[in-house]
């Protein structure tokens, strides 16, 4: 069952108060009154402190009062003021029942079971006669338990969470005056140091009886803040007080925030660190409030400590390797922790290196101004690794024993190899815990190290290991599980019989039963592991757990609070815990998650009502906090990148940027349910778009259905041989495959697309024949689906995994479409790592991408080759009445994220006459890329990384043309088309045109990158290797229009682009 606030009934406290600062010594004041009944009466329904009870809890003084009535029979008990379903639970709680006489023990042990339960906080036993027997009544004074926390009239900052978490209070813990009052001085103390210091803060309690619970309204009227008066230095600083003041950004007048105050102490170190004072101390050493001028005087205490020096000596290292070695110089920081980190690095960089014996020590010296670090290294001979030689070994492969040592002879990678005797005891002990874990408890390795081998200074070393018999288990047994059949956690057990015996394997087993008998209801539940060795079988052990499950407790009432403008059902149907079922840790955390991913709240808490009592009957508490339901982003941008449109007489477009503003309105909650509706826009130069969508989660109630109604209109320039315009609605069903688990995410969209293209402002050169054909509008409809599979470790900054989507679409004339073709696009990504010693900011990624793309018109609808179409001797088209796929729906690519040897679009053919790029059906680039680790650059700081690049592919009129043009990595050479006067020869471009552009182009680059929180801003050079060639129609400077004869161009080698993200 599940209650929401307005469930039962409630009445409403008196509100305790905190008084705004009143005078310039930071005091409060706190004004509380007793808590005053409804319509004038006092009933047990208000919360009240427990009582002093004197002697032990449970024991009333009044019980001798009963003593006329001990040895007569319990007739009834009463427990007045409760609903008869918990009085009925709470009876069953009692050792003494109705029928049973009255005895002095059970009735003291009844008192003390009601106190257990943590529900009451007095208890007065009173019998009176009842025909022969008596009747016992409880007289109850009711615990109060915190209910919902909620805020009224919070500021920007602090804000409602920062309020609440600020007022110490818990879901479900026991309520008192005493909390409430602690709890408001701790808000005035936020309030206050977010300036707000003539804030006026009261809190507002409503309780409710029927379950025992207060729910708490804070009403903050925040005032005006106070702003930074008088800021004092002291301190030997080694700078000015402006300067100081200057660095902090702290200045009078400023408001008053702890975020202010904060970055200013923040910004002082980072000055001081910089200088190499890692030791500097920057606090606040005073604070005073001025209430007449409503401002706050500070003192900024400073000591700069000493300048701190990092050497070595001993050995040859550069300043590079030990700031990249020593994490003093990353953490701005220096405590013993970073020191020895910094030796073991040094070890380990030196033991790479073939100084297996090398010794680091550390060596602190000071002279009160400079304090001087010193790694002394002793390198010892130099040596080379070349055989880890293992033998004995039976249960276990090489390949496994390897992959569980450090020690590693020389290869590519590590040129001497990887050794030292202290490496190598450690190798031995791991090796003897892995074969222990299995089972094999006797085994013992020993190791020899040969000097000289083969040759001065080669070292082998030979493991020889004594695996022993293998213990296994014998008899297994599962003892004193009453509620929890064994058959339902066995086959998730590491321990069986006939299995290796593995202290580890119990410990895992015993983690495993106790959760699971956690998230039966079972917080108390302990278990024992009983080993015992079989009789005249050494090699084995027969093991027994032995449970000892405790009281279960099960889930009486959910309730819920925080829903204001939410459907109370779109809440009820994610909640897991359920009524009457076991109290599960594990379902009260589904609950959470479930909630946080509808989307439409802020934060979800989950709490049991009145934890430490010892009813079995427990409430369940989920407080919500929706989000804005409307949210409002804006931004600004830029795109640098060559071949960016220049007009209709620049087929290769021009270098230049193109800016862009965006703004998106989101609403939340749509209708009260977890639905949203969103318009999206951006204008720049390249592309204008207006986009609205109305997204419905959950679709018959089935989470793994999302139903999405998308329309938008859209207007592109980002091919320079048209202007693309697009009006275009969809309705998009988006199925979740498989189980939902970290970094793995794979979904089906099965979706209808309706959509009217045009293309529009062709040069002026273009070919004649072909302008009506491709500028007639087109209206596109059909049927298409999306498969994603997503197994990339972070989407920004992907490091390993794979990204696979498979995209389709089928436009036919059932649907209204003008134009029949069918579209296949694909793209297959993966990452590797390597090297940087498995730290994830030091490792090499190899990425490598590869797309597909091929389409096919069917019906009546054709492919018109580049220069088909001519006029006639009329000056007609010859083909005006054909079907054809609209320009806009062909491949286009080149650019920053698919072949950056071409600017934006240019790859594929070309139309002969005006020598713009007009698409094809067919698509394929490949992408390989290195990137490097981050670097510090002189002057630019850290954050940059680098990365080499090798693009191929292209864009091809036909897949016929695709796979002639795999293996060709030139064109065919198209100055054997013209004659010596620039005049074609007859037929020249039906052979140029239909297989002219059939080639696979090749690119290689260098790129930037500088990370930040929303990925990285890339810089990528290209170069093309073998750019193409193209004819383009001379034009008379006078009439503007073509004449009969070329001229041969080259697309530009080299290639530029600026923009946010990886390129795949």
């Amino acid at each position: 069952m599940l209650l929401h606030p307005a469930a039962g009934a409630g009445c409403v406290m008196p509100s305790s108060s905190v008084q705004p600062q009143g005078s310039a010594a930071p005091t409060s004041q706190s004004n509380q009154s007793q808590p005053s009944q409804p319509a004038g009466t006092r009933s047990a329904e208000q919360p009240r402190e427990p009582p002093q009870a004197e002697g032990e809890q449970g024991t009333p003084a009044s019980i001798g009062a009963l003593s006329e009535y001990l040895g007569r029979l319990v007739r009834a008990i009463e427990i007045p003021g409760l609903p008869d379903r918990d009085r009925n639970h709470l009876l069953q709680l009692l050792p003494l029942k109705v029928g049973q006489p009255l005895e002095r023990d059970r009735l003291r042990e009844s008192i003390r079971a009601l106190y257990a339960t943590g529900r009451f906080a007095e208890i007065q036993a009173d019998a009176s006669p009842s025909g022969s027997g008596m009747l016992l009544t409880f007289a109850t004074v009711l615990n109060y338990f915190v209910g919902s926390l909620d805020v009224e009239g919070a500021p920007d900052r602090p804000n409602p969470n920062q309020i609440v978490n600020a007022s110490k209070f818990e879901l479900g813990e026991l309520y008192s005056f005493d909390k409430l009052d602690r709890g408001l001085q701790n808000i005035r103390q936020l309030m206050q140091e977010n300036g707000y210091y003539k804030a006026r803060i009261t809190a507002e309690t409503t309780s409710n009886s029927a379950n025992q619970q207060v729910n708490l309204l804070f009403h903050i009227s925040a005032g005006a803040p106070a702003h930074v008066g008088e800021v004092k230095v002291v301190g030997k600083t080694g700078l000015s007080d402006i300067q100081v003041l200057k660095i902090a950004r702290m200045d009078p007048g400023d408001r008053v925030t702890a975020t202010r105050v904060n970055n200013a102490l923040q910004r002082l170190r980072k000055r001081y660190q910089k200088h190499r004072r890692v030791l500097a101390q920057v606090t606040i050493a005073g604070q005073k409030y001025r209430s007449a001028s409503n401002v706050v005087d500070y003192i900024l205490q400073i000591d700069p400590g000493p300048v701190v020096s990092i050497s070595a000596q001993g050995f040859r290292i550069s300043r590079g390797v030990l700031k990249k070695e020593i994490p003093v110089f990353e953490e701005n920081a220096l405590d013993d922790d970073l020191l020895n980190e910094g030796k073991r690095n040094l070890l380990d960089y030196l033991q790479t290196r073939g100084h297996f014996d090398a010794k680091v020590e550390i060596q602190r010296e000071s002279d009160g101004e400079i304090l001087r670090v010193i790694y002394r290294i002793d390198p010892g001979p130099r040596h080379k690794l070349v055989l880890v030689d293992i033998t004995g070994n039976k249960y276990f492969d090489l390949a496994a024993l390897r992959s569980h040592m450090q020690i590693q002879p020389a290869s590519r990678l590590l040129s001497h190899g990887r050794y030292s005797g202290a490496l190598l005891r450690n190798d031995v002990s791991v090796l003897e815990s892995l074969y222990r874990s299995n089972g094999l408890r006797q085994v013992k390795i020993e190791t020899k190290v040969e000097d000289n081998h083969e040759g001065a200074d080669r070292l082998a070393v030979h493991v020889q290991i004594a695996e022993g018999p293998q213990t296994l288990v014998g008899a297994f047994r599962i003892i004193g599980n009453q509620k929890i059949p064994t058959d339902e956690f066995r086959p998730f057990l590491s321990t069986a019989e006939g299995q290796p015996y593995s202290e580890q394997n119990l410990s895992a087993d015993r983690e495993y039963i106790l959760n699971d008998y956690f998230n039966h209801g079972f917080p108390n539940a302990t278990l024992d592991i009983g080993v015992q060795p079989v009789a005249g079988q050494p090699d084995r052990e027969d093991v027994t757990y032995h449970i000892e499950e405790g009281e279960q407790f099960f889930v009486d009432q959910v309730m819920v609070s925080g829903l204001e403008h939410t459907h109370s059902y779109v809440v009820e149907r994610e909640i897991q815990v359920q009524s009457g079922q076991p109290l599960s840790q594990q379902d009260r955390l589904d609950t959470q998650t479930k909630l946080y991913e509808l989307g439409i709240f802020s934060q979800v808490d989950t709490a049991v009502q009145n934890p430490e009592g010892s009813d079995p009957s427990k409430n369940v508490l989920v407080q919500v906090q929706e989000a804005k339901r409307y949210t409002f982003s804006y931004g600004l941008g830029l795109e640098f990148q060559t071949a960016q449109p220049a007009g209709t007489t620049a087929p290769q477009g021009s270098t230049g940027v193109s800016p862009r503003v965006a703004f998106d309105v989101t609403r939340l909650n749509f209708g009260g349910r977890d639905q949203t509706v969103t318009f999206q826009s951006h204008v720049g130069r390249l592309q204008q778009r207006g986009l609205i969508s109305y997204e419905i989660p959950r679709l018959f109630d089935n989470q793994r259905l999302k139903l999405i109604f998308t329309s938008f209109y859209d207007n592109s320039l980002d091919v320079s041989t048209f202007t693309s315009q697009r009006l275009e609605g969809k309705i998009d069903l988006r199925q979740q495959i498989g189980k939902q688990q970290p970094n793995r995410l794979t979904t089906l969209t099965y979706r209808v697309d309706y959509r009217r293209v045009k293309a529009t402002n062709f040069a002026a050169s273009f070919s004649k024949g072909l302008i009506p054909l491709l500028s007639l509008p087109a209206r596109v409809g059909g049927p298409g689906f999306t498969f994603i599979r997503d197994q990339r470790d972070n989407p920004l900054e992907t490091t390993k995994g794979n990204f696979f989507t498979l995209d389709g679409f089928g436009a036919s004339s059932y649907f209204g479409s003008e134009a029949d073709f069918g579209r296949l696009l694909g793209q297959y990504s993966t990452y590797y790592a390597f090297g940087g010693k498995g730290r994830a900011n030091h490792q090499y990624v190899f990425a490598r991408s590869t797309s597909l793309g091929l389409e096919q018109p069917f019906r009546q609808t054709r492919i018109l080759p580049p220069g088909a179409c001519p006029l006639n001797s009329a000056g007609e088209p010859t083909c005006s009445n054909v079907s054809v796929i609209p320009l806009p729906e062909l491949f286009f690519s080149g650019g920053g994220n698919s072949l950056r040897g071409f600017g934006l679009n240019q790859a594929g053919p070309r139309d002969p006459s005006s020598g713009f790029p007009v698409g094809g059906t067919a698509l394929f680039v490949n992408n390989l890329e290195l990137r490097f680790p981050p670097v510090t650059l002189p002057y630019l700081g850290e954050g940059f990384a680098f990365a080499v690049f090798h693009d191929m592919g292209n864009v091809f009129s036909t897949a016929h043309d695709m796979l002639k043009g795999f293996l060709r990595w030139h064109q065919p050479n198209p100055a054997l088309c013209l004659l010596p006067n620039g005049t074609p020869q007859p037929q020249c471009f039906t052979n140029f045109n239909s297989s002219g552009y059939d080639y696979t182009s090749h690119a290689v680059g260098v790129g930037l990158r500088y990370r930040t929180p929303i990925g990285p801003l890339r810089f990528d050079f290209g170069y093309n290797l073998n750019p193409t060639t193209y004819f383009q129609a001379i034009t008379n400077p006078i009439t503007g229009l073509p004449q009969n004869a070329f001229v041969l161009q080259h697309l530009r080698h080299f290639n530029v682009f600026f923009s946010i993200g990886q390129p795949f």
